[in-house]
């Protein structure tokens, strides 16, 4: 995870303080953590993912989100940081030659105490060495005058070599001091730089796991999308395998009752050559609610194709959803009303699962639009003013139900 890191101090009068997030050796930031994303949050929760975990996708597109907003977080403090490391640079610079110079002069005033006190030295053991013999010369000449202001001369000379070495020692001193003082300064501005090229390193560290993360999360990504893909088309193929299914069924159960009526007529023949006399009633006509009646409400369907939506409108160049229905089933021999909710009781209800052309399809509970359904997941409509019959997927979200007209 990554830690604010400690106020650092760079000597006396420097006063730096950091702000910048390091990471701590071992740890990194992750995506998905519950607190502030930035360096120094002290939290990162999120995990990388992980094989048998099951995840949503939702779920991961927002992991891919946060993690990138952490990424251009992370650009900023680098960013940041990279400027600071470059004005503590120069500061440091500024510091090494002020040090340099602090040594310059502390070298020159040791050099000139050197010669103060060589100097006084010299000039102590030049009086020491003919001072004795000048006064015994004097005195031997009977000028004791003269002696005196000899020795008076000598000693004031003494005093102000004395004087002019003590006031070095002083400069000497207070150039050593600067010359700390500098020293001090210098390493408390390379301990900063130190510290800033760390910390920098530590969000460049923290960067590269982030991006390697969007990395796996990409990936992961794809997996569920592709996973999603099969899914529905796993699901797709068993749709159409039911309604290949159904589609044979309505046929079987047509041919069955085609052998039936086939039967039933060879019977009223029969009948009628052995009893003249009696009346034979006519065989009934074939429901038109089956196989063929919905064979031909889809083949009616497809000629208004491309004919507009006009509200209220039942054909023949116009129409609306269920003018539509009511149209291509009247042609099929299936009267039905010309408004959707008459038409969800017209035949028997049937699911999703058991469509097969020809079926209306209703939308929404309070059932404000009906199509014809084709098959292969596909419905013929009339959807809205300014648009015209054609073929659309079936809206399976607001999908209600499905109704058999006339069985």
């Amino acid at each position: 995870m990554l830690t604010a890191g400690p106020a650092l101090t760079a000597g006396p009068g420097l006063g730096v303080g950091l702000g910048i997030a390091r990471a701590e050796p071992g740890t990194s930031p992750r995506a998905g953590s519950g607190s502030d994303s930035r360096a120094g949050s002290g939290s990162g929760s999120g995990d990388r993912p992980r094989e048998g975990h099951a995840e949503d996708l939702g779920s991961v597109t927002t992991q891919i989100a946060t993690t990138r907003a952490r990424i251009d977080e992370l650009g900023h403090q680098l960013s940041v940081a990279a400027e600071q490391y470059n004005a503590e640079r120069i500061r440091l610079a500024e510091a090494e030659r002020t040090a340099t110079t602090a040594r310059q002069r502390l070298s020159a005033a040791d050099a000139a105490v050197r010669t103060a006190s060589d100097r006084h030295r010299g000039l102590a053991t030049s009086a020491y060495r003919s001072g004795g013999f000048e006064q015994l010369s004097i005195l031997l000449t009977g000028d004791p005058r003269t002696a005196l202001d000899r020795a008076g001369a000598v000693n004031a000379l003494s005093r102000r070599q004395r004087a002019a070495e003590s006031d070095l020692r002083l400069a000497r001193h207070d150039q050593t001091e600067a010359k700390q003082a500098a020293d001090e300064a210098l390493a408390g501005r390379q301990h900063v730089v130190d510290s800033l090229s760390e910390q920098r390193r530590g969000i460049e560290a923290s960067a590269a796991e982030q991006h390697q993360l969007l990395d796996d999360l990409i990936d992961r990504q794809a997996q569920l999308e592709r996973e999603a893909r099969e899914r529905e088309a796993a699901a797709l193929r068993a749709r159409q395998a039911a309604e290949a299914a159904a589609a044979a069924e309505a046929a079987r159960q047509a041919a069955l009752e085609r052998e039936r009526l086939t039967r039933e007529a060879g019977l009223v023949a029969t009948a009628g050559s052995t009893f003249a006399a009696a009346p034979v009633a006519p065989a009934p006509p074939p429901p038109t609610g089956g196989s063929g009646g919905a064979a031909r409400a889809v083949q009616e369907a497809h000629a208004q194709l491309g004919k507009p939506y006009v509200w209220g409108a039942e054909g023949p160049d116009s129409f609306d959803c269920s003018g539509l229905s009511q149209w291509v089933w009247g042609k099929a021999g299936v009267a039905i009303p010309h408004y959707t909710g008459d038409q969800w009781t017209s035949g028997r209800r049937v699911s999703r699962a058991e469509l097969i052309p020809g079926d209306l399809v209703f939308f929404g509970a309070d059932l404000y639009h009906v199509g014809i359904y084709i098959g292969d997941g596909k419905m013929i409509h009339a959807p809205r003013t300014g648009e015209v019959v054609r073929i659309e997927n079936v809206w399976w979200s607001s999908f209600q139900g499905g109704v058999r007209p006339g069985a």
